[in-house]
């Protein structure tokens, strides 16, 4: 497994978002997460890689997590995964925050809407969700 940790200016002032490229080795298939602005960069270090991105999995959807999304997914493709309760702000600024930073507008629709214990496979990668409410408005 390959995974690094990229640091990316979301556009807050002062602060920096975490973006996660994980990656299978043996297969090339790899996860984004969080791509939250900087897309060349994340785009370099996919290329760097050779990876062919299955999935873009957030976290939750606030802007600083969410700024690269559009992008990342018109230059490399992928899925985008969330957990159900916080896809909303894919389309709704008002949770998203999009407008607070000063980023565009993100307005997609995830491709796949996750649940608690469900299990996302990267090659031979396993990972599983774990629901963890609470950071942004409009849990349930």
């Amino acid at each position: 497994m390959i995974l690094k940790v990229l640091k990316v200016d979301s556009g807050m002032i002062d602060q920096k978002t975490n973006c996660y490229i994980v990656q299978d080795e043996k297969t090339k298939e790899t996860m984004v997460i969080d791509p939250g602005g900087e897309v060349e960069k994340i785009v370099e270090m996919l290329n760097i890689l050779q990876a062919n991105l299955k999935y873009i999995y957030l976290t939750h959807c606030h802007g600083d997590h969410i700024g690269a999304l559009k992008s990342l997914k018109e230059q490399k493709g992928g899925k985008i995964l969330i957990h159900r309760f916080d896809a909303e702000g894919l389309y709704n600024n008002d949770i998203s925050l999009t407008d607070y930073i000063g980023i565009e507008e993100v307005y997609l629709e995830a491709d796949s809407r996750l649940d608690d214990e469900d299990v996302i496979h990267v090659g031979d990668l396993e990972f599983k969700v774990i629901h963890t409410p609470g950071h942004t408005a409009r849990w349930k």
